[in-house]
């Protein structure tokens, strides 16, 4: 029994997932993220990141041993699930699938997530130093989903930076593109 991985295309959760996995090697496959790996059942995606991280990864690149760089590593996985795709979700969730009118209040909240994510980035090259953890396959998803709904990151130039990076560095990125194509059809 290998690993099943139940997700959503458009969930930038899920894409989170399917570029970890792509980053150590695995093709999960089938769809909200679950991951089953023999038997063993695992839901919420950074915990599957990690998860996959811990048991495939060749080295420590993605989930670091040291304890300060580990402990920043899930300082943004944190950051990713709490502050950066919740303010997305709560600004945009209620528009999409409720027919809601938008709450100005809950879109300053999005820009002010953006704004500590631009600040984490500042002077580095990833969101925890030199090298790409899975906090960047986390929040490249959840920043692509940002940037489906069109959203201008022109404030944040180190977002932008980051941003771009990820785009062409990141293993398994085109999964997370094909994904936000899927979901960029319920923005107006």
């Amino acid at each position: 029994m290998g690993l099943d991985f139940y997700y959503l295309p458009g969930s930038s959760p899920c894409r989170a997932v399917q570029m970890t996995a792509k980053a150590v090697g695995l093709n999960p496959q089938h769809c909200i993220p679950t991951l089953v790996d023999n038997g063993f059942s695992l839901w919420e995606s950074r915990a599957i990141q990690v998860y996959l991280v811990e048991k495939y990864g060749k080295d420590d690149s993605l989930y670091p041993k040291d304890v300060q760089q580990r402990a920043l590593v899930n300082q943004r996985l944190y950051f990713d699930m709490g502050t950066l795709y919740q303010r997305f979700a709560d600004y945009w969730y209620p528009q999409l699938f409720a027919k809601q009118p938008a709450n100005p209040e809950n879109f300053k909240k999005m820009e002010e997530a953006m704004g500590f994510l631009n600040t984490f980035l500042e002077g580095h090259k990833y969101a925890v130093g030199d090298k790409f953890t899975v906090a960047d396959l986390a929040l490249a998803a959840s920043v692509a989903t940002y940037e489906v709904s069109g959203f201008d990151f022109k404030p944040y130039p180190n977002v932008q930076k980051w941003f771009a990076l990820c785009k062409t560095t990141l293993p398994g990125y085109d999964l997370n593109e094909a994904g936000c194509q899927e979901f960029k059809k319920y923005f107006p």
